[in-house]
């Protein structure tokens, strides 16, 4: 007799975090909500990783590759594997506060216009520091907070644009509407893509500040310093050119296909990853194109809906000139993480 589908799904993509998956796999052990799977879907680790969920959590669904596909791959292949009609995603290096799902599950519950739902995530090291309350875009995506104190401006629900996949819920009918994460991406950026799709066929989003993960951010992704620049660069244009409104598209593109021959003045990343990246978002103009002729085909609200949801890209490019001058007097450029 086949056992009845749990209601909710939670997916986790991992690479080589065998002791932070660990972390992460017992926190959700001690959720208040109980009416879930876990999906694990392992991008060719070789640390243990399958070993020690065979041992140590038999539970948990196992999805494995024999080598790294990336994020998008892996998530695609949980949600797949996944029966709930709820899907968590949640990074390998996070860990829940114990009514995280429940937070979550009663989110989209209340709130049937609401397609996708972000959480509060603080930084591990200090949880007094905020990782993301959502994502926004400009010119460029980012996480809402990042870097600042947690507080009163961070403790509102409310609209964004969309969530960091890092830690999000997601209604089943969302992918079955929508499509997949686009596995172009590879990783990085592909929450935002999927985010502005979803925005224009009508599933809104919901920053829920109560449903917090505590984030070892950069503690997986950390290990491709190089290629992470490299798969950024490429990442910020195909998500610019392939989703923007051309309201957005057509003054600031020229802007955009620039920024990396800049980018190593006041980033700090090697030149030659910046260039690289440009160079090979240029192979994937044909790609770009379909995929924004689907988005746009199957937009079901009218445009204004997402550029209300976008942030002003005046300020990114004046953000980006200041540190340019500053750069130029001589201070020292951040490092990429």
């Amino acid at each position: 007799m086949t056992a009845a589908a749990p209601r909710a799904s939670v997916v986790i993509p991992t690479w080589n975090g065998r002791a932070l998956l660990e972390a992460a796999l017992r926190s959700l052990r001690a959720q208040t909500f109980r009416d879930f799977e876990t999906v694990v879907v392992d991008n060719g680790s070789r640390d243990g990783t399958v070993e020690m969920l065979r041992r140590d959590f038999p539970e948990v669904v196992r999805v494995e590759f024999p080598e790294n596909r990336g994020f998008a791959v892996a998530v695609n292949a949980g949600v797949r594997a996944a029966r709930g009609r709820v899907l968590m995603l949640f990074n390998n290096d996070a860990e829940a506060d114990p009514d995280w799902l429940e937070r979550l599950v009663a989110v989209l519950d209340a709130r049937p216009e609401i397609g996708s739902v972000a959480s509060k995530m603080v930084t591990a090291r200090d949880p007094s520091i905020l990782d993301s309350a959502g994502a926004a875009m400009g010119l460029f995506a980012y996480d809402m907070g990042r870097g600042r104190p947690d507080g009163p401006p961070f403790d509102r629900g409310r609209e964004v644009l969309c969530a960091c996949a890092g830690a999000a819920a997601y209604r089943r009918e969302l992918f079955e509407t929508i499509g997949d994460f686009d596995e172009t991406f590879f990783a990085w950026f592909e929450d935002v893509e999927l985010g502005i799709r979803a925005q224009l066929a009508g599933f809104g989003c919901w920053y829920e500040p109560s449903a917090r993960v505590r984030h070892h951010a950069h503690a997986t992704a950390g290990q491709l310093s190089i290629p992470k620049a490299v798969f950024m660069v490429r990442n910020a244009l195909l998500l610019f050119f392939q989703t923007m409104p051309l309201r957005r598209l057509v003054p600031w593109g020229p802007v955009m296909l620039a920024w990396p021959f800049l980018d190593p003045l006041f980033s700090g990343w090697p030149w030659r990853a910046t260039v690289r990246g440009w160079l090979k978002f240029w192979p994937l103009v044909p790609h770009v194109l379909r995929a924004r002729r689907r988005t746009y085909r199957g937009r079901r609200v009218p445009v204004s809906r997402l550029t209300g949801l976008l942030e002003d890209a005046s300020p990114d490019f004046g953000r980006a000139l200041r540190l340019l001058v500053a750069r130029l007097g001589g201070a020292k450029p951040a490092r990429v993480s």
